[in-house]
């Protein structure tokens, strides 16, 4: 996974607990729960997840369809999974047992955060409600997993709901999922998709990039790359691995060799900084 938002949230490693446990009906407690899910919200305002977790699973507890609090929980799970990742990939760059065990923990994460996550859709459906942030975060839980189909689905899924605002997420997570799948030209359709609804959105414009450049269009992937590299609000170390790449492939050497330099300041101790040293030496 790369250049989601990075999150601060603690681990709660010991939390270990059924998905989504429900109350009997004739035992909800509606009002009691939703003051524990305000409980829970106040405390993750206040950067304190593990709190905020034992307030949400007692909100649960009380009343199993609380939506919000299922919801709220899973993308504390989610952004936990986040976490682990970028401690494997780009806080560390860990190697052997190390990675391995890293990345059983954080699939762990983004597993709870799918359980809780699918409850709270189907709430929502109950309702006749379309949850298009829950949708799209599902999508990319999928495409961590490599359920490329899946993916595809729920950003689908989401983008039918017209009332959707923030679609360049949804068409991102779609281009990325169609990109993984090998069909580069959804993937490229979907991403200047995401692009036009927000031409800031660099992620997105870093995989329209990527699917360029893996499509051997080397001058339509600087045009893109470039306008991430020098847009301060976007500081993809990937961006500048790329462009050394897309360089190369130009033969323009010295070009390059600067971009993989400006890539290894960026995050010294990423995995992504290693290879750009190990360009940067082969040049």
């Amino acid at each position: 996974m790369m250049s989601m938002p990075r999150c601060t949230l603690a681990v709660l490693a010991a939390l270990v607990v059924a998905a989504c446990p429900h109350t009997d009906g004739a035992k909800r407690k509606p009002e009691l729960s939703h003051t524990h899910f305000l409980l829970g919200e106040d405390l993750l305002r206040k950067k304190q997840p593990e709190g905020a977790k034992r307030e949400l699973l007692k909100s649960i507890e009380l009343d199993g369809e609380n939506r919000d609090a299922h919801q709220l929980l899973g993308m504390i799970f989610f952004l936990e999974g986040v976490h682990k990742m970028n401690l494997l990939e780009q806080e560390q760059c860990l190697k052997g047992v190390a990675a391995e065990e890293q990345h059983r923990e954080a699939n762990k994460e983004f597993r709870r955060a799918e359980d809780y996550l699918r409850e709270a859709l189907k709430l929502a459906e109950k309702d006749k409600r379309v949850e298009s942030d829950v949708l799209n975060t599902l999508g990319n839980i999928a495409l961590h997993f490599k359920r490329f189909d899946d993916a595809i689905g729920y950003c689908r899924k989401a983008l039918d709901n017209i009332l959707y605002t923030q679609r360049q997420f949804a068409l991102g997570t779609l281009g990325w999922a169609f990109h993984q799948k090998g069909d580069r030209q959804s993937a490229a359709r979907e991403l200047r998709q995401a692009i036009f609804h927000e031409p800031k959105f660099c992620v997105g414009r870093y995989r329209l990039a990527k699917v360029y450049f893996d499509d051997k269009a080397i001058d339509k992937a600087i045009e893109e790359l470039k306008k991430v590299v020098e847009d301060p609000a976007c500081p993809i170390q990937e961006a500048h691995q790329l462009l050394g790449l897309c360089l190369m492939k130009r033969g323009e050497a010295e070009q390059a060799r600067a971009q993989f330099e400006k890539c290894d300041r960026m995050n010294p101790k990423s995995c992504v900084s290693e290879e750009c040293r190990r360009y940067s030496k082969l040049m």
